[in-house]
């Protein structure tokens, strides 16, 4: 079944075991250093032109609220070829490298970031915190 997941049709809900054999960091980049979370929202928060920093943050907030206040597995991936990815995360300084030190790896094809599955809940609710003061004070 491991050819099923990778024709890219896997929009189901539930999504089954899509973040099982995600356990280990075996991505292609460097893992963002959770201590160095503020420094991240900083280089996303220094994009001032026509609100891009603001929209990343906001867009940020959503991958990281979503896996701290639901338990839903669908929340636990992020497509990488997604237009609000592509368009408000992937072009800014910062935005990949704190989702990867929030627990997110990037798949071995490089279309999806997915939670780890020992990824620290409170690190999480910490990092959701600093968004919002971000965002709000933006």
């Amino acid at each position: 079944a491991p050819a099923a997941a990778a024709d890219g049709t896997d929009d189901a809900e539930g999504g089954g075991e899509s973040g099982a054999a995600i356990s280990s960091p075996a991505a292609k980049k460097p893992r963002g250093d959770p201590s160095k979370i503020d420094e991240y929202i900083k280089k996303v928060s220094s994009y001032r032109a026509g609100g891009d920093g603001k929209n990343c943050l906001k867009i940020l907030l959503a991958y990281v609220g979503n896996v701290v206040d639901k338990e839903e597995e669908k929340f636990r991936t992020i497509k990488m070829d997604n237009k609000i990815y592509k368009t408000r995360v992937k072009p800014f300084l910062g935005a990949k490298k704190l989702l990867t030190a929030v627990g997110f790896v990037q798949t071995e094809d490089g279309t999806r970031m997915v939670l780890r599955d020992d990824a620290d809940r409170d690190f999480l609710g910490v990092v959701k915190g600093k968004l919002e003061e971000a965002h709000k004070s933006f």
